[in-house]
């Protein structure tokens, strides 16, 4: 490993570490001289002796010096918000391409190879929805979307956004919009025809 310009630790920097505090973030890198890994102040990674952290300026620098990205905290990526908005926006994008289909926690749980526990735990709190509550609410967009064709049946719009039952599709319409699909239609097709 090449010796670049190695800051010293100041006590500030130590407390930032140590309380994993995000507001250093961007202020500057740590690398880790056993795990040669390059954190965010704000890294969830256990925390090395003071005698193993190098402060760097810069990302480059560390890579420079021979370290590499956590990946853990992922230093590389700007705007990065932390592994379980990470989860539940993969979890988010994972519901999207497939809200035709029916899953299971094991199974979306063992697309994004995580506990399905977990998963629950952390898209609840970060997406403020419950798994089933999502699907339900991007089938209801989409089906929003197919209501504006008012040559389709609501029995076939109930079928192409993944519901095998008209009625169940509209109930659960009518939990989340806060009316049919009937009704929503006619709403829609009314103010097109507002002069």
């Amino acid at each position: 490993m090449s010796q670049g310009v190695v800051i010293s630790l100041n006590r500030e920097e130590w407390q930032a570490i140590k309380n994993k505090d995000k507001k250093y973030d961007g202020r500057f890198f740590y690398a880790n001289k056993i795990s040669k890994t390059i954190c965010r102040p704000s890294c969830t990674a256990r925390i090395c002796s003071p005698k193993n952290v190098v402060i760097l300026s810069s990302l480059e620098e560390g890579i420079a010096m021979g370290f590499h990205p956590c990946r853990r905290c992922c230093p590389e990526k700007e705007t990065w918000e932390g592994p379980k908005a990470e989860l539940a926006a993969s979890a988010r994008r994972w519901i999207e391409d497939h809200y035709t289909e029916k899953f299971s926690l094991k199974m979306i749980a063992d697309e994004l190879f995580v506990d399905g526990s977990y998963l629950l735990r952390v898209f609840k709190a970060q997406t403020g929805y419950t798994l089933l509550q999502y699907h339900n609410t991007v089938r209801c967009e989409k089906a929003k979307e197919l209501l504006q064709q008012p040559e389709l049946s609501i029995a076939l719009i109930s079928c192409r956004v993944g519901y095998s039952s008209a009625s169940h599709f509209s109930r659960i319409f009518h939990n989340i919009c806060g009316c049919t699909p009937s009704e929503y239609r006619t709403s829609y097709l009314t103010e097109l025809d507002l002069p």
